[in-house]
C-alpha cells in the first residue's frame, strides 16, 4: 500500500483490526524487521508498518522533512484513532518526537533500543564505530554494511557471526538498501528544543525494551529515558543486541503484547 505524504510516496503494509499499532523500524532496517510481530499483533490490533523515508519502498521527499510529521501525515491519511506507537532505534527517536508534538494521538508508547533527539552518546565510544567509519570514507559500501552488522546485529561484546542465518542475510539486505540514497538532498527538520530536554512531558504509558548486548550508547540512552520519562517501565531481553524482536521474537511479543493489552 502507498500514501502520498508531504509530497512523496510512503509505502506501508497493514494487517488486522482494532486499535491501531504503528511499527516504526530501525535505521539499519525497513518494515521487514517487524515480520515476526505481524501475525501475533494482528490478532488484537490494526498493525501498520511503514517504510520510513529512503528505506524499503518509500521515497525521499523533494525538500526538508520530519519523521514525526510523516507519522502524523500517515495517521491522518488513514484516519486512525489514537494509536499505540512502537519504535526501534531511529523509529524510537521518531516515536518520541511524535508523542511530544502530538500527545493526544498516542495511547501507549513502546521504545525498543531507541535513539533520542539531541543525544549523541555514540561520541563516548568512537572505537566501536571506527571500522564502519573507515569503510564509509573509502566508499566501500559492502564493508560498511558488514561492519554495521557486527555492531548492531551481533553487538559489540559478542563474537562476529554470533547471530546466525537467515537474520544476517535479512540485515544486509535491509541495511544495504540505504547506501545509494541521496540523503543530503532531503535534510531533516529537527525538533526544537530537542527531545532530550522534553522527556518529562511524555504522559503516555511507556515501555522501554532493551537487548542486554546492545551498543553502550543505546544502554546510556535507555538509562536517561528511565530517569526522565514519568512512570516508564523497562524490560530487558537477554542475549539480544539492537534488534531483540528478531533474535527472540516470542519473548519480545509476549512482553510487548502484555503491555499493549493491559488496562
Amino acid at each position: 500500500m502507498e500514501a502520498t505524504i508531504n509530497g512523496a510516496r510512503i509505502h506501508y503494509e497493514r494487517e488486522g483490526s482494532g486499535i491501531p499499532v504503528l511499527l516504526l523500524h530501525a535505521g539499519v532496517a525497513d518494515r521487514r524487521m517487524w515480520e515476526p510481530q505481524v501475525e501475533p499483533f494482528a490478532r488484537h490490533f490494526d498493525v501498520i508498518r511503514p517504510d520510513m523515508r529512503g528505506f524499503g519502498k518509500s521515497e525521499l521527499p523533494p525538500a526538508r522533512w520530519s519523521p514525526a510529521a510523516d507519522v502524523l501525515g500517515l495517521i491522518d491519511e488513514l484516519r486512525l484513532k489514537p494509536a499505540h506507537v512502537v519504535g526501534c532505534s531511529m523509529g524510537g527517536s521518531a516515536a518520541i518526537d511524535f508523542v511530544l508534538q502530538n500527545p493526544e494521538r498516542v495511547s501507549k508508547l513502546v521504545l525498543v533500543g531507541p535513539g533520542l533527539g539531541g543525544a549523541d552518546f555514540g561520541q563516548k565510544y568512537p572505537e566501536l564505530h571506527a571500522e564502519a567509519e573507515e569503510a564509509y570514507k573509502a566508499g566501500d559500501n559492502e564493508a560498511a554494511n558488514q561492519a554495521e552488522m557486527r555492531m548492531w546485529l551481533d553487538g559489540p561484546r559478542r563474537s562476529p557471526g554470533y547471530v546466525r542465518q537467515p537474520l544476517r542475510d535479512l540485515f544486509l539486505d535491509m541495511n544495504g538498501g540505504g547506501f545509494d540514497k541521496d540523503w543530503d538532498s532531503a535534510p531533516l527538520d529537527r525538533l526544537d528544543p530537542p527531545a532530550i530536554d522534553r522527556l518529562h512531558e511524555i504522559s503516555a504509558p511507556t515501555l522501554v525494551v532493551l537487548g542486554d548486548e546492545d551498543m553502550p550508547e543505546i544502554i546510556d540512552t535507555v538509562e536517561l529515558l528511565m530517569e526522565k520519562i514519568p512512570h516508564a517501565r523497562k524490560a530487558v531481553i537477554h542475549d539480544a543486541a539492537h534488534l531483540p524482536n528478531l533474535e527472540h521474537p516470542e519473548e519480545f511479543n509476549r512482553i510487548v503484547l502484555e503491555f499493549l493489552l493491559s488496562a
